[in-house]
This record gives structure tokens, sequence and C-alpha cells, in this order.
């Protein structure tokens, strides 16, 4: 569950969220296209957030990384302006802006003064109707970008999440990552972005979320006179994961000069356990097993026995696929025996767990959640995503209600489907020295090139 909205905290309870909904929460029709409107008098500020039915998945296969490129490329330059130019005026005006874009959806977010509303929201159509995203922006950016890509060698940490995430959802189709590597990034032309653009503004299906006074509703003819956005129906048909990919082997990213192994355990999620236990009962698993201090890998791998400074754990679900896992790294001399703790905390957390420890975790989960309760703009996102994956808004309210109801063997359960041993992916990043002390110890090692994931 992530980030809610503080302002319920003033209305004294939570009980009053269905209340909350009906009054501040409206959705209209700007020239056909959904609009989900939070009314917010609080500040003369906005902050908007357009959803698009398509992601990553929609790349051509030889050139991964386009849609994100295209997003990022907004203001390279249009048949009027210059870059310098576009970004000069969102930045006069306070304006804060930015893209992302997942396998499932895409989102343009932007926010500022209310008063520069109408002036920045003119900019930003202009920008999605008319830009031209010049060669010479492009080359730049692929220089840039594969420079960017070529030093994960010498960032263990990242270069384990994006190597972890290739193979974990191997054979998936969400396995590459969002941003495209060096090869396909390198093939992207001005006319792969443009007609990129052409078709998401003409063809896919987009919802705008605004959180805002009533003045907001001056934005409704720049929208639709000028972004030129109307009733488009098309969203990306998503793949179901319906099979885990089975692995016996750890795989070792070998690299030199390296004095830690960075560590990643996990799989994905296919879309029947995305779909079945509550999502309750998964982000309280995932808290009691790495949620901070007080969870189960720190207080073991780090207070215990001194293997790690950190470690974490996750259980992230998207409409047709998830992925749980945990995140760590240790000296080399211990990777051995930090495995084999990993390998006992999910097998006692998933058939016995510390009744003082699970009421820990679940004032902690529930202090965190109200706490994470910080702003409109933090609400609209969770609309956005409820909206995307077909649940009621309502839902929101109830988690803490939820969470007070689950008993241990609930959260045992999803320990003991999610995280069993002989289901995760292992991948460690680290020393090449790392296969022979794996080997002796037992385990299947298959190494491979950190220019594999690039």
């Amino acid at each position: 569950m992530k980030k809610l909205l503080i302002g319920l905290l003033s209305l004294g309870s939570l009980a009053h969220a269905n209340t909350y909904l009906e009054e501040n929460v409206h959705k209209l029709k700007w020239n056909g296209v959904e609009v989900v409107w939070l009314e917010d008098e609080s500040l003369p500020t906005y902050n908007m957030t357009v959803y698009f039915a398509e992601g990553a998945l929609g790349d051509q296969p030889e050139k991964l990384g386009e849609t994100e490129f295209m997003f990022d490329q907004l203001t390279s330059g249009t048949d009027k302006y210059s870059r310098e130019q576009l970004t000069e005026s969102l930045e006069f005006n306070g304006t804060q802006f930015g893209s992302r874009v997942t396998h499932e959806f895409s989102t343009f977010t932007v926010s500022g003064l209310m008063k520069d509303a109408v002036s920045t929201m003119k900019t930003v159509c202009h920008m999605f109707t008319r830009s031209q995203f010049p060669a010479k922006e492009i080359k730049k950016t692929q220089a840039m970008a594969t420079a960017g890509l070529k030093s994960l060698i010498s960032k263990h940490g990242d270069l384990a999440k994006r190597a972890f995430r290739y193979e974990s959802l191997r054979g998936s189709g969400y396995e590459t990552p969002t941003g495209g590597t060096i090869k396909s990034l390198n093939k992207i032309t001005s006319l792969d972005l443009q007609k990129r653009l052409t078709h998401f503004n003409n063809d896919v299906f987009k919802r705008i979320y605004i959180k805002g006074p009533k003045t907001i509703n001056e934005l409704k003819g720049i929208f639709s006179d000028q972004c030129k956005w109307k009733n488009a129906t098309y969203k990306y048909p998503l793949k179901k994961v319906t099979k885990i990919n089975e692995t016996k082997k750890i795989i070792l990213v070998s690299v030199p000069n390296a004095n830690q192994a960075q560590v990643q355990v996990g799989k994905i999620m296919t879309i029947e356990e995305v779909n079945s236990g509550s999502d309750e009962a998964k982000a309280f698993a995932s808290n009691y097993l790495g949620g901070g201090f007080t969870s189960r890998l720190i207080q073991v791998l780090r207070v215990e026995q001194g293997l790690t400074y950190s470690a974490g754990a996750y259980i992230s679900e998207q409409k047709n696929y998830g992925r749980s896992g945990l995140i760590t790294f240790t000296k080399n001399e211990t990777i051995v025996e930090l495995l084999k703790s990993i390998q006992s905390i999910l097998k006692s957390s998933s058939t016995a767990i510390d009744k003082g420890h699970f009421k820990l975790s679940k004032n902690n989960l529930i202090g965190n959640y109200l706490l994470g309760l910080e702003s409109t703009s933090d609400f609209l996102s969770n609309l956005l995503i409820f909206d995307h994956i077909g649940r009621s808004y309502e839902e929101i309210y109830e988690f803490t209600s939820r969470v007070e109801e689950l008993k241990p063997k609930d959260i045992e359960k999803v320990i003991g489907k999610l995280f069993n041993w002989n289901d995760q992916t292992i991948l460690i990043v680290g020393s090449p020295a790392l296969e022979s002390i794996l080997v002796k110890a037992g385990y299947e090692v298959e190494v491979k090139s950190p220019m594999t994931y690039l």
C-alpha cells in the first residue's frame, strides 16, 4: 500500500473516508477524456498527472526503451522552441514535471502554482503536439545514456537490481528494463519518437488526475483546444504471467575489484498469486521480513550475526504480474553464511512467526501507514493505481482495520508461498573469487558478464 493523504487525519478518523471521497473526489469529462479531480482549496497550487494505458510493453522489440526515451525528450525541441527555451519557460513558472514509464502504463506529471497553471499547460500541450525530437539532441542523449549504462559496471548495487530483473522475470515479457539497452537505444531515431508520441496523443486511452482548487477548471479548454486530447480508447493488451522462472543455479555476475557481494533473492509473481490472498497480508509479510530496523532480516542478519548493514524485503504487484524479493549485501568471506541465514529466516517465518515480533510488526506497519499519509498528491497517485488495477477507492481506508484482523498464520502462509526457498532466483554481483567459495559450499553457480545486462 503506497503513501496516502495526511489531510484525512484532520477529519479525526478514517471512518470519515467515504464522506471525504464523496465531497472531494469528482469525476468529470473534458472533451471526452476522463478527469479525476481531487478538490483541495488548502493551497494555491495544483498537481496534475496524465495516465496513459500503454507502457514499455508497446516498444518495438529492437528499439526497447523508446517510450521512456520519448517522454524524457519532450523538452528536446519543437518546431518553434529549442530545449533551452522550453525548459526556461517551465522553470520561470517554478514548474516541476516528469514522467514515469512502467511496462503496463505511463504517466506524465506537472505541478506548480495555480496562478501559472494556464501558462504552464500551454507549454506542456505545445510539447506534446509539436515536439520534433531534433536529431542533434537525440544523439547527445544516446551518448549520455550509453555512458550511464556502462558505468553500472562500477555501481554494483544498481547493476544487481538491473541484472536481477532480467533473471527473475526471464521469459515473462517483463524482464527488460523500461529504459532499454545500449544496443536498442542507439537504434532509436527522431522519427521513431515522433511516431510514438502521435500514437500516445491520438490512440492511447488517457485519464487526467488533478489535485487543486475550483479554478482548476480553467484548464479544461487548454487540454481540449491545445493538447487536442479526445476520447481515445486503445489500451495495450497486457501479458498475464502464469508460471514462474525455475532455476537451481546461483547467478554470479562477475565484476573486478569487488570487496562486497550484492545479493538479490526473489521471484516473479504469477497472475494467480497477484489475485489470491489479501494485499494487507502481503504488505504485512514484506514488512515483517524486511521493513526497517525491527524486521526479521535486520534483527538476525545485522543485529545478531553482523553479516550486513542493511537488508530489505518487498512484495510489489502490477495488474497482471508481481515481484517479491529480498535485497542485501555482505563481505565476500561471509557470503555462504549470509545465504544460509536467509534461508533459515524464510523457513522459520513460514512456519512459526514469533508472537512478540508479530505484534511489533503490526504496530510498525499501521504506524508507518498513518505517518505516510503525507500529501494530497500521494493520495492522487493511489487513486491512479487503484483505477489501473481495477480496485475500489474505498479499499484505501480499509487497510488499517484489515491489518488489525490478521493472524500469524496469515503471514506464515504468504511467506511460505512467495518466499519458498526452492522457488527463488538468487543473483549475486561480486568478485570472481565468489564462484569457488559458493561451489565449495555445494551451490551450483552460473557466471555471467555484466555486459549481458547492458
